[in-house]
């Protein structure tokens, strides 16, 4: 038992949940993003969407600072001051776009152009082409204004950084610094709205988080083995999944 509550309060079939979040962390620790993408879809299917929503972001606020302090120093500075702050803006912007806005055209349209650069990414053989600085700022407002609209801001920053030609470790510690704004953002903005509220929501995660923990360690283990070439593939398929996750999404919002 958790203070002030009750093991009665877990959600019915709160292990299929628990499982999800493992998948979801070794995703993450693969990849650096897209836990959400694997883990919340197969979710809806068991428990309402404010548990599920509520879960993973409190579960990727302690995957990203995991991933991060274990290598803060690999974090390239230059690059997460470039996308934090216009990652801020985005989040704002977004917040006050879901109250005046339908968001089903934005997310179709952000889909189709995942899907389409990842499609291209997947074909591409050879060194990819570099990025310029220039292209942070969008990066960066784009990554906060998916992540409070939709719940998924980690295709912009991850394209961008993807080509700017760092080291796969760098990468990674790169992308949880920036990703960590997103996933902060969007976790006090659920709590705005009163997701957190639920003792449901602080008992469960408190039971997933020992599975997530120790997945994300198993993954770092993996990772620890991959190529440079295959940590990539692995980035853009996912980048596929998410563009399709998008697509879908808006579809059912239709």
């Amino acid at each position: 038992m958790i203070e002030g509550m009750s093991l009665d309060a877990l959600p019915a079939g709160f292990l299929i949940l628990v499982g999800l979040a493992a998948l979801g962390a070794f995703v993450y620790g693969i990849a650096g993003f897209g836990s959400g993408l694997v883990g919340i879809p197969l979710a809806l299917h068991f428990h309402e969407a404010r548990l599920v929503l509520a879960v993973f972001a409190l579960l990727d606020c302690v995957n990203v600072v995991r991933v991060l302090s274990s290598q803060p120093r690999l974090a390239v500075r230059q690059e997460v001051v470039r996308l934090v702050p216009a990652c801020v803006a985005g989040l704002v912007v977004g917040s006050l776009l879901l109250l005046l806005i339908a968001p089903r055209p934005l997310m179709l349209l952000l889909g189709v152009f995942v899907l389409a650069y990842a499609a291209w990414s997947l074909r591409a053989s050879g060194t990819l082409s570099a990025l310029g600085l220039r292209w942070a700022l969008p990066a960066g407002f784009s990554s906060g204004l998916t992540s409070s609209m939709f719940g998924i801001g980690g295709p912009p920053y991850v394209i961008y950084l993807v080509h700017r030609g760092l080291e796969p470790a760098a990468l990674r510690a790169t992308m949880a610094a920036t990703g960590l704004v997103s996933m902060g953002g969007r976790t006090l903005a659920f709590a705005a709205a009163g997701l957190l509220s639920d003792p449901a929501v602080w008992l469960t995660t408190a039971v997933a988080l020992p599975a997530s923990l120790g997945s994300l360690l198993l993954a770092e283990r993996v990772r620890n083995r991959l190529s440079a070439v295959a940590t990539r593939r692995v980035i853009e398929w996912l980048l596929l999944l998410s563009g399709l996750s998008l697509v879908v999404k808006a579809g059912v919002w239709a």
